[in-house]
This record gives structure tokens, C-alpha cells and sequence, in this order.
């Protein structure tokens, strides 16, 4: 499977915060309206993917993110995730993923050299805030038509940097927060997933 056929399309992967089964069903409801419908749980939260799955369908792309160990992304294939995402690369980490898209980690130009070679769906810079806003341009200059995610604390302006520089879609770490999603009108939340609709 192709990286655009993994993202399903996405420019913006949306990290889900911890909140309520409920809460999360009224805000990505919200966030699908505003074409933000390629959403992430860590690890940790793996199991909140079948519920999802059951109100959702098949109108968002979920992943199962920051899979660190073989292990950890053989039993995230049992919530049968859309993709898996890990900061690191290895050819065990491919492997374990058993053809599900899976998106492999580094962040200095060998490390995303390494990570490509690997045949991953996409490489995520990670943590691609750690080198400065030029980074942006020379790291895609480098990689020119590889399929690269830049991931980290990113600001509005800094995903459309990157995704001007030319990377397949941006991760943007704590964008939304378990307050944007408990307030009943969710009017906030739609106001500043309106901001990231590129």
C-alpha cells in the first residue's frame, strides 16, 4: 500500500486527546466535518479504536502512534488500524506490521535516509520542531518526492511551512487538548480546526 493510499488523502493527522468515549464521538463528528479525519491514539489507548471504529466507520483513517518495539505493533494489528506509527525504524519494526502502512521515524537526513530504505508508507521527521524553521526546506530538499510527515509541537504556521516545503501530511503533537473537546458547543474546536484545513 501506498503512503497516500495509507493517509487516505490526510495533510494533517490528528492526535485524539484522552477524554470521554462520549466527548471524543461529538468532536470528531466536528473534526470530520472540518476534513480533519486521519486521527491517532497512542499505544496506550489502543483499545479506544474499536469503539471508534463502531460510531466512525470507515470516514476517518485511525492509527495506532509512538510504537516502540516489534511487539508493541503486533498486538496494535489486533484493533486493525489503518496504520501504525513509530518514532524509530528498523526492519523488525516493518516486519511486525505485517502489511498494515506503517509509518517509521527519525529526524537527522540519515536516519530518514535509513527509514526510507526500509520501504515504510512514510518517514516522519521526529521531532521535526527540534531543528529550527529552515529545516523545513532542507531536509525536503534532500528527499525531493519521498513521502515524509513532519511530527512534533508544530504551530499552525509552522505545518504549513512544512507542508509547503513539500512533506505528505504533518503531525502535530497536543494541537487539541481534552478541554477543546469537553465544551458541549464545541464552537472553539471547529474554530481551530477550521485553522488547519490546508
Amino acid at each position: 500500500m501506498t503512503s497516500v493510499e495509507g493517509l487516505g488523502g490526510c495533510q494533517v493527522i490528528v492526535e485524539l486527546p484522552a477524554a470521554d468515549q462520549d466527548d471524543l464521538i461529538a468532536a470528531g463528528e466536528v473534526l470530520i466535518q472540518e476534513r480533519l479525519d486521519c486521527w491517532t491514539v497512542p499505544v496506550a489507548r489502543s483499545a479506544e479504536l474499536a469503539g471508534l471504529r463502531q460510531v466512525f466507520g470507515r470516514r476517518v483513517r485511525l492509527g495506532i502512534a509512538d510504537l516502540r518495539s516489534p511487539a508493541q505493533v503486533s498486538d496494535a494489528l489486533a484493533v486493525e488500524p489503518d496504520l501504525v506509527l513509530s518514532p524509530f525504524a528498523s526492519a523488525e519494526l516493518v516486519a511486525a506490521a505485517s502489511g498494515t502502512p506503517i509509518v517509521l521515524g527519525g529526524l537527522t537526513p540519515t536516519e530518514v535516509d535509513a527509514a526510507l530504505r526500509l520501504g515504510p508508507a512514510a518517514v516522519q521527521v521526529i521531532p521535526c520542531d527540534a531543528l529550527g524553521s529552515l529545516y523545513a526546506r532542507t531536509l525536503t530538499g534532500m528527499f525531493e518526492g519521498e513521502p515524509l510527515i513532519a511530527a512534533g509541537k508544530l504551530e499552525r504556521f509552522q505545518c504549513e511551512m512544512w507542508l509547503e516545503a513539500g512533506v505528505l501530511a504533518v503531525a502535530p503533537s497536543g494541537t487539541f487538548t481534552r478541554a477543546d473537546v469537553e465544551d458541549p458547543d464545541l464552537a472553539d474546536l471547529r474554530r481551530r480546526a477550521q485553522g488547519y484545513n490546508f
